[in-house]
């Protein structure tokens, strides 16, 4: 079987991983301003996810009211989205947890933390694998990509 990512860039996307989950991104009432309607919390990971896409070559864009942001990769007719989110549930009690949520552990090749999978995971998925096929994107299917970060789940709960 070929591999279609290399061990490098499978680093480089666990990397970028572990730096967004380190950003607690649970809604607080206490910071929440007017460009930071989440908190400074969920504000700081959109920020970091906006800061990763644009190191792998994306083109980037932040509401300045903070309510969502966006990255594009390539160009064409035709677009797909992909769409995540980067806030979290509050973690509990600390001492609840096996590993600190907000420090991305890697036990057996498993990456523990808070928002690895719902959805800090999913919402990076994109962007190491777009980046390196962004030439089969823009070249052979003349279509671009992009992912939204909207700062609110679909439910409305943040």
């Amino acid at each position: 079987m070929q591999k279609i990512v290399t061990e490098t860039q499978q680093k480089q996307a666990v990397d970028a991983l572990k730096r967004l989950v380190s950003k607690p991104s649970v809604h607080d009432d206490a910071t929440v301003s007017e460009t930071t309607p989440f908190g400074k919390g969920i504000d700081e990971a959109l920020t970091e996810v906006l800061a990763i896409a644009k190191e792998n070559g994306f083109t980037t864009y932040k509401d300045p009211n903070g309510n969502y942001g966006y990255a594009e990769i390539g160009s064409g007719d035709q677009t797909f989205g992909i769409i995540g989110h980067v806030d979290v549930v509050p973690t509990g009690d600390p001492n609840d947890w096996d590993h600190d949520p907000f420090d991305a552990t890697i036990v057996d090749g498993h990456i523990y933390g808070r928002g690895t999978q719902d959805d800090k995971g999913p919402t990076m998925q994109p962007c190491s694998p777009l980046r390196h096929s962004s030439t089969k994107v823009t070249t052979s299917t003349k279509r671009s990509a992009s992912f939204l970060v909207p700062m609110k789940k679909p439910s409305g709960e943040t």
